[in-house]
């Protein structure tokens, strides 16, 4: 019975497999190596055994059916201008182009469906996926030089590429739905960001040019963002980048897509429980973001030289870089982060438009079990007992991951806890995701 069932078990595997090797040889016959690589890798999303992966599968082969339907559009265009008949050819690639759309049905049968836990909710994973596909296509299609890394060494490998990251979205907004999960996989997740970015520049810099986003460089130090285009009098597009992130998520950059906090919050960890930030580490923030606003404005004002600012703006990060690893390591909080970079205190302020809160429910007991999850200076019992995080709460959700009582919520106005909580992690990992592809210097 074992292996009647094995075997009944494989079979719901062969139409979709059949649909994607199907396409693997079209795009072979089209020289377009890297969608090979794209359609033999789609079957191996079923391998994971979980419902959001199936249907992503069956959207991406509802892609492929559209490309079978245009492909017969131009058979029908060429033999019709020089005069062949082609009502055979289009019938038959036709037939595949509703093969390979119904292909995917198969996954809806009872016998799959019972590879699954009844409870599994589809939405996270499938919405994560869906939303960094949405912010990956765009750059596939538009930017030149190619936006995504694939691309320029294997043609038409940035759709592998934008596929993979989808599928890294989905998966990870999957391990997310258990609130408990932040605190443990967050961390993880952001330190590899971090790795990639750095990887990568390292690399650009060793003669590796391809691995550079244009080749124009310019110092990955975050301040730069906000001082590079007042230096400049111009450059904006980190900087709309920067602040398109913090109206989607609010200061989640800080916790999520900044290549450097990643970091900040290693070294902070080095201290089991966080000791109390002096009182005036908001003030110096602000004074330190008015000095590197000032000294921008005026040395692109004097018309200093790009080698002398860049100078500069080197000895800024190496500042930073010691207060990781003297302060943050000492005190257990992030303190280049929420006293020294520029870019937290306009995170922060700017996150003022994005809908997104992190509250403190009535239920809460003042326990105190949140206030060492918090890396930020943001969750003193003060903070707690007045039902409201810090005013530097990046709103990284580990403190949600402590909380004995689930009392630490998500807000968002006309939606309900868990449902915001879904909803601002989808939104956050198919960003970071997206974010690995396109975050190169």
């Amino acid at each position: 019975m074992s292996l009647r069932n094995g075997i009944l078990n494989s079979l719901l595997y062969l139409p979709p497999v059949l649909a994607c090797l199907l396409m693997a040889v079209h795009h072979f016959r089209g020289a377009e190596p890297g969608l090979i690589g794209l359609w033999v890798t789609v079957p191996f999303a079923l391998l994971l055994k979980r419902r959001w992966a199936d249907k992503a599968v069956q959207l991406v082969l509802v892609g492929g059916a559209l490309e079978w339907a245009l492909t017969v559009d131009r058979i029908i265009e060429v033999r019709q201008l020089i005069g062949l008949p082609y009502q055979r050819m289009a019938l038959i690639l036709g037939g595949i182009a509703l093969f390979t759309a119904l292909s995917g049905l198969i996954l809806e049968t009872r016998r799959r469906k019972q590879v699954f836990r009844d409870h599994e909710r589809v939405g996270p994973g499938l919405g994560a996926f869906l939303f960094a596909a949405a912010l990956l296509i765009p750059v596939q299609l538009n930017m030149e030089p190619a936006g995504l890394l694939a691309e320029r060494f294997l043609a038409y490998a940035g759709w592998w590429e934008a596929f993979l990251l989808a599928m890294y979205a989905g998966w990870l907004s999957d391990k997310l739905s258990a609130p408990r999960q932040i605190r443990k996989i967050r961390p993880k997740v952001w330190l590899t960001f971090s790795i990639i970015f750095f990887s990568q520049l390292l690399l650009g810099l060793a003669g590796f040019e391809k691995l550079l986003m244009t080749g124009d460089l310019h110092l990955p130090v975050p301040a730069i963002i906000l001082a590079g285009p007042i230096f400049r009098g111009g450059g904006i597009f980190m900087a709309i980048l920067f602040t398109a992130s913090v109206i989607l998520v609010g200061p989640a950059w800080c916790s999520w897509l900044c290549y450097i906090g990643a970091w900040d919050d290693r070294a902070a960890r080095a201290l089991k429980r966080p000791r109390t930030l002096p009182k005036w580490r908001p003030g110096i923030r602000v004074l330190i973001m008015i000095l590197v606003v000032g000294t921008a404005f005026i040395l692109g004002r004097m018309g200093v030289g790009t080698l002398t600012a860049g100078y500069l703006a080197a000895g800024f990060g190496l500042v930073g870089v010691g207060l990781m690893v003297f302060w943050s390591r000492r005190t257990g909080h992030m303190t280049h982060c929420t006293a020294y970079c520029p870019m937290g205190w306009v995170a922060t302020r700017l996150a003022k438009v994005s809908p997104w809160r992190l509250r403190i429910a009535s239920s809460c007991t003042d326990c105190g079990a949140c206030t060492p999850a918090c890396r930020y200076d943001a969750l003193y019992p003060e903070d707690v007992q007045r039902r409201m995080p810090g005013e530097a709460c990046t709103l990284c959700g580990d403190c949600i991951s402590n909380c004995p009582t689930s009392s630490i919520e998500y807000r968002f106005p006309g939606l309900g806890a868990e449902k915001a909580r879904t909803v601002f992690l989808v939104m956050v990992t198919a960003m970071h995701a997206a974010w690995i592809g396109v975050a190169r210097l």
